[in-house]
């Protein structure tokens, strides 16, 4: 059956309402069903939105308001929400005026001084307190920086500039050297493809004599050669990450204590790769399974990079030798420390949990607080200075906690380094006199008997006071003070309120306990047994652990630091003495007969006070007796326990309870590695940023670069390895990287095993680039 319409024929029905609308004469009409109720000037877009939300509120489904209208369904949501929150007389209220669009003066000039400095146009627009539109604006425009209105050249440099053909140098490049061939000169990524699909050895194993003659064991290991410009390399970016990475021992150290059979991919080209998948977040050396083994060839001068189960072999290889792989960590420590002289009298201490997530092997639990289980895992200790930056790391397979941690493994490897050295003060007899070593950490290393033990060694503590319930100190008695604190890059300071008074620990010595006050007006307390360091210095130390708590949480993410080394597990030290399973098993009994008795006695309690019966009686004699039973059962099992020894030897357990362990040579050897590769990320962070202003987060446009391609130009007649950045995202992207190849080529680095010097630079420019898009 067919239905009369209730609309007019000339309107615009409104999905299935019975709401339509019309234009008629410059005006929009509003219809419910023939009769019309609402209208407004057709070029009103406010009273247009206005409506649109009245019939969303009356119940009319948005995607029917979306085709009659004409509308996106973001229009709808944010009338909707006016329309809510601020009222029908929203949509009349003038709008904002936009402020300045044309910058002039002297903000004018010091756009001029900012961009041309390399910052970026949102920091410059930051630092001079515009938008970032009205900044895009006038450089589009042509009001500051080099480009006239329309996008053009400015007539100085269009009068002289060769037609068609000028562009600026190679930025990087030092004035009057040559800029390498041309990019029609380089073997670009196709062709190179096609070559590596082509070769008969396997994917890019194109060095057939090479591979063949360390197949013989007449070749100790393949040097790199770079014997033709390739255009274009997957992440050759990364090589810019070289100079920094030798220059925190990568190569030099290793030497002497690393040491790997004759074979293709020798100890320099495996250190090397590792450390190039690191600065590239490659995860792991599965992850080669899926990038073209020819251009990580590239990369390190050979056909290709090794597969991902000969990768992990060599890495078995490397770290046969545990000892040797801790005398080369040993060796890096000390040349770090003695390159900053500074970080050797503090020194921030902290614990780091690596889960275990495999199903073939059992390891002991670890408390991981940051999922807040016990999980099957292994606990590292790490030693920064206190900007963050790594300087030792040591694995336990058994962890004890932090204070006899400190005790028995820190302070021994840092004794093997020289510290704290003969000569440290007794603290606690001498109170005057400067801390040999000063140690940084959290609640977890509480201990003042351990506090006082490191005293009469020269070493004082500064640490957060664990469980202090005192009372307030008057607000009077807090001063506001400047405290440093150190970060991986820089330091900054922070005004904060302190007060310090003298106390004794419980079974610990006297110490500083320095408060600070909260806007909150909570007291938070921290101690140290420092008696010489300013009260701001003491404080600040402590709040610059922020920085090592960063470094671990960059370390997991970008640097993998929770993987598993190699695919293989291995044999608990016998003689590890563990908690005894019988004697756990033994406390889990009695404290649940503990909580039965407990609940026995209240119920038997409960029908004492009850009223008298025989029944109640009955129940109260027959729950007597189990309480007794269950008394005695417990004591049985208390005899047990005071005869069963607390901990047992690892080779004492039976065969179901045998545990095991994660290869400590390989885990120590990439930790190294790691660390390395956050050093050398590290330094480089400062040149990229000075170009971002005040909001620095330099290790993003890193990443970015290690990630990105390169042109690889090889000129062995100059002696010069040319790698070309590619792939930026902007140009404030390319100024954030000028100051740090700069820097990078005044370094004059060789690339290993060769006589080639490397000079980095970005692409030649036109001199006709249109300005950024805002």
């Amino acid at each position: 059956m067919n239905t009369l319409s209730l609309q007019p024929s000339e309107a615009t029905p409104i999905g299935a309402s019975c709401f339509s609308f019309a234009s008629e004469s410059g005006q929009t009409v509003y219809f419910s069903n023939l009769e019309p109720f609402d209208f407004h000037d057709e070029d009103d877009r406010a009273a247009r939105l206005l409506r649109i939300a009245r019939f969303a509120e009356s119940g009319v489904p948005r995607p029917d308001l979306q085709a009659a209208f004409g509308v996106g369904r973001a229009t709808v949501q944010r009338a909707v929400n006016k329309l809510r929150q601020h009222g029908e007389a929203s949509f009349y209220a003038p709008r904002r005026g936009r402020g300045t669009s044309v910058i002039v003066g002297e903000t004018a000039a010091a756009a001029e001084r900012l961009l041309a400095a390399g910052m970026s146009g949102a920091a410059a627009a930051r630092e001079l307190g515009v938008s970032v539109a009205t900044l895009n604006h006038n450089r589009r425009k042509g009001f500051i920086g080099n480009r006239r209105p329309g996008g053009g050249q400015p007539p100085a440099a269009a009068e002289t500039a060769p037609p068609e053909t000028s562009a600026t140098p190679a930025a990087g490049v030092p004035d009057g050297e040559d800029t390498g061939p041309a990019a029609a000169d380089l073997l670009d990524r196709g062709a190179r493809d096609r070559r590596d699909r082509a070769a008969p050895m396997g994917r890019g194993a194109r060095d057939h004599a090479g591979r063949v003659a360390a197949s013989t064991g007449a070749l100790l290991e393949a040097p790199p050669r770079f014997d033709e410009p390739l255009s274009a390399v997957a992440r050759g970016g990364v090589l810019a990450a070289l100079p920094m990475l030798l220059r925190e021992g990568l190569l030099d150290r290793a030497d002497a204590f690393l040491s790997m059979p004759k074979g293709y991919y020798g100890r320099t080209s495996v250190l090397v790769l590792l450390a190039f998948l690191y600065m590239a977040r490659v995860r792991n050396p599965e992850a080669l399974r899926h990038q073209a083994p020819g251009e990580w060839g590239a990369v390190l001068g050979l056909d290709r990079c090794p597969e991902a189960k000969t990768l992990r072999r060599k890495i078995r290889l490397l770290a046969a030798d545990v000892q040797q792989v801790r005398n080369w960590q040993g060796a890096l420590t000390q040349a770090w420390m003695n390159d900053q002289p500074d970080v050797d009298a503090t020194v921030s201490v902290d614990g780091h949990v690596k889960v275990y997530t495999g199903r073939k092997g059992r390891l002991p639990k670890h408390f991981v607080s940051r999922q807040k289980l016990c999980l099957p895992a292994t606990t590292s200790y790490w030693v920064n200075a206190l900007g963050g930056r790594p300087l030792l790391c040591l694995n336990k397979d058994l962890d004890a906690g932090m204070a006899q941690a400190l005790e028995h493994d820190i302070l021994p490897a840092l004794a093997a380094l020289g510290l704290p050295g003969p000569a440290a003060p007794d603290l606690t007899v001498a109170r005057d006199a400067g801390p040999a070593l000063t140690l940084v950490f959290d609640r977890e290393g509480w201990s003042p008997a351990l506090f006082t033990r490191l005293a009469r060694r020269g070493i004082a503590v500064i640490t957060w006071h664990k469980g202090f319930k005192g009372g307030d100190w008057p607000e009077t008695a807090f001063r506001t003070v400047e405290v440093p604190i150190r970060g991986p890059g820089a330091v900054r300071t922070t005004r904060v309120r302190l007060a310090e008074q003298r106390i004794r620990l419980n079974k610990g010595p006297e110490v500083r306990q320095i408060r600070r006050l909260l806007d909150s007006g909570r007291q938070v307390p921290l101690v140290t047994t420092d008696f010489r360091i300013p009260i701001e210095q003491a404080a600040g130390a402590l709040f610059s652990r922020w920085a090592q708590e960063n470094f671990f949480k960059t370390m997991r993410q970008e640097f993998n630091l929770d993987a598993l080394p190699v695919h293989g597990l291995a044999e608990l030290d016998p003689e590890a003495r563990i908690v005894n399973p019988a004697r756990r098993a033994l406390e889990r009994r009695i404290s649940r007969l503990r909580a039965r008795l407990g609940t026995l006695r209240n119920r038997i309690a409960d029908l004492r006070r009850g009223t008298p019966s025989d029944a109640a009686a009955a129940a109260a004699r027959r729950l007597q007796a189990e309480s007794e039973t269950l008394d005695a059962e417990r004591e049985a099992l208390k005899l047990r326990r005071r005869e069963t020894p607390t901990h047992i030897r690892a080779a004492d357990l039976e065969e179901h309870e045998r545990l095991d362990a994660l290869p400590s040579g390989e885990k120590l050897l990439l930790d190294c590695i790691r660390m390395i590769a956050y050093r050398a990320e590290t330094r480089m962070m400062a040149a990229v940023a000075v170009a971002q202003g005040k909001k620095q987060r330099p290790r993003r446009p890193l990443r970015a670069l290690f990630q990105s391609d390169a042109d690889i130009i090889p000129e062995p007649d100059a002696g010069i390895l040319r790698v070309r950045i590619l792939g930026t995202a902007s140009d404030a992207g390319d100024a954030a990287f000028r100051g740090l190849i700069e820097e990078l080529n005044q370094t004059r680095t060789i690339f290993p095993g060769t006589t080639l010097r490397m000079v980095y630079e970005l692409p030649a420019c036109p001199a006709t680039t249109a300005a950024p898009a805002s």
